[in-house]
């Protein structure tokens, strides 16, 4: 919660192939405990204690890529204000565009 603005926004990208927030989710409790839902219940059949997590560079901006059961799952981009609190969260599971993560 203290890497979080108050007004961060979390953007979810699932392409309509798996499962994400259908709408932008705003503020910083809500941002916390929808990332804490989603950290407790498997996604795409990977329970998350089978999950790696990598920070990385992605588009030229720190992030993380998820991975497990020998795929990458999903990767998260910040972008950050000012005062160096999260203002965004970029969520990308669209199978589609983790090719491109999954080539390096």
């Amino acid at each position: 919660m203290a890497l979080l603005a108050p007004d961060v926004t979390l953007w979810t990208d699932g392409g309509g192939k798996v499962r994400q927030a259908r709408k932008p989710v705003s503020g910083a409790d809500r941002v916390a405990a929808w990332m804490a839902g989603v950290a407790r219940i498997p996604y795409e059949g990977v329970d998350p204690a089978d999950m790696r997590a990598e920070v990385v560079e992605i588009n030229g901006t720190a992030g993380v890529v998820f991975s497990g059961a020998g795929r990458v799952i999903a990767t998260l981009t910040f972008d950050l204000g000012p005062d160096g609190l999260i203002r965004e969260i970029y969520n990308v599971a669209n199978p589609g565009k983790l090719r491109a993560v999954t080539r390096g």
